[in-house]
């Protein structure tokens, strides 16, 4: 009778532990063997239209980074509803106007990639066991890592086979891993929806002299930075329907955004360490 008495606070303890452990979501991930590569590049961005656009890269410098392990997958609405569910939160509705102004009234599917805020990745990164990526390790990850074949695009000279993008995304999102992967097994790097990453956008920062080893970009600054351009742009001249040879769906284009926004245009992926 002792004995019982003993166990059973440990049996309570138990219990309590077991109901309160946070819930595991099931991400595939993809190993990263770290390595050294050029970030960024020097040559100007061609639009669509044809314009040269410049400030759209980094300048051409060299970087290391570690071995990480990355979602191979866009995280997607089935997902980030788990981690809704386990916290509390309300699951975010698509916007009501379109990323061309429209009203739209659109219904996500499980396999369709979330559109966040960059705080609702972050939150979600971090409940997963994770963290969004560097923009340094999503440029390496995206141009295929050790095993890069030097390719336009993730995973190919051609966008369209790799990536949704205004030629053949019929001006919407699409949900993920329908496209081809690139060198590493890594699905919808190009085109899609720009990924939110972890760097802070700031116009005074110096990256030919910034670390070279895991480099995490500026302190702070007013925006924060996404990769991966979204599907509303084309990668061919809009005139003469030529291939873009520095289009901007190449994986060394960065943008800047407000953290709070949310569009048709701005999913995630995460990553982790390699232990």
């Amino acid at each position: 009778m002792r004995k019982m008495i003993l166990l059973l606070p440990i049996l309570i303890l138990l219990l309590g532990c077991e109901q309160n452990k946070t819930p595991t979501v099931d991400i595939d991930w993809v190993f990263v063997e770290g390595g050294e590569f050029t970030m960024g590049m020097d040559e100007p961005l061609i639009s669509p239209g044809g314009d040269s656009i410049p400030g759209y890269t980094t300048p051409a410098h060299r970087v290391t980074v570690s071995d990480f392990y990355i979602s191979k997958y866009e995280i997607t609405y089935a997902q980030f509803r788990q981690f809704c569910e386990a916290t509390g939160r309300e699951v975010p509705k698509a916007p009501a106007v379109s990323s061309y102004g429209d009203s739209i009234d659109f219904v996500f599917q499980d396999n369709h990639p979330m559109l966040v805020t960059w705080q609702e990745a972050d939150a979600f990164a971090r409940w997963a066991g994770g963290r969004l990526p560097t923009e340094a390790e999503w440029e390496y990850a995206a141009e295929g890592g050790k095993y890069s074949k030097g390719y336009a695009y993730s995973g190919s000279d051609t966008a369209t086979v790799v990536g949704w993008v205004g030629e053949n995304s019929d001006s919407i999102f699409h949900p993920v891993g329908l496209l081809r992967p690139n060198e590493l097994g890594i699905y919808d790097m190009t085109g899609n929806l720009h990924e939110w990453v972890s760097d802070w956008w700031n116009p005074d920062y110096d990256y030919l002299n910034s670390p070279t080893d895991n480099p995490t970009g500026p302190d702070s600054g007013p925006l924060k930075m996404n990769k991966g351009v979204g599907w509303y742009y084309n990668s061919v001249d809009n005139k003469t329907g030529a291939p873009l040879k520095y289009t901007i769906h190449r994986s060394e284009v960065r943008y800047q955004s407000p953290m709070d926004k949310r569009s048709y245009g701005f999913g995630m992926r995460i990553v982790k360490d390699a232990k």
